[in-house]
């Protein structure tokens, strides 16, 4: 993880794992669904799933420690890296597994057998 001069590497790795679990979620996880009539059928945590810190187990986080003079004291930001990444990541090893490109979040079990399905049926 390249974020320039760590100033607080204990805050730094915690972030990098949150932003990471949030990444995740976002990916494989969280769902908002309506019903025909435009009512949120995800409006509590037992419909809206997000991972818990029992479903990803541990992180190991290093950093890469380099200089960004615009930022204070060397600093990049942590927070858009370690959140955008993970989804690209896990579409493009579904992608290089089982040949299904997923264009749509999350990529749940159901959408990648229904890509395998659609490329045995062509």
């Amino acid at each position: 993880m390249d974020c320039g001069t760590v100033i607080n590497p204990n805050l730094a790795r915690v972030q990098t794992e949150g932003g990471l679990v949030q990444g995740i979620g976002m990916a494989m996880y969280e769902d908002i669904i309506y019903g025909e009539n435009g009512r949120d059928f995800t409006n509590s945590l037992m419909q809206y799933k997000i991972p818990t810190r029992l479903d990803m187990g541990n992180i190991d986080v290093a950093f890469e420690s380099s200089y960004e003079p615009t930022g204070p004291f060397g600093a990049k930001s942590i927070g858009e890296i370690v959140i955008n990444t993970p989804a690209p990541a896990i579409c493009n090893a579904i992608s290089n597994a089982v040949g299904v490109r997923i264009r749509e979040l999350p990529a749940t079990p159901v959408k990648v057998l229904k890509g395998i399905m659609e490329n045995s049926n062509n």
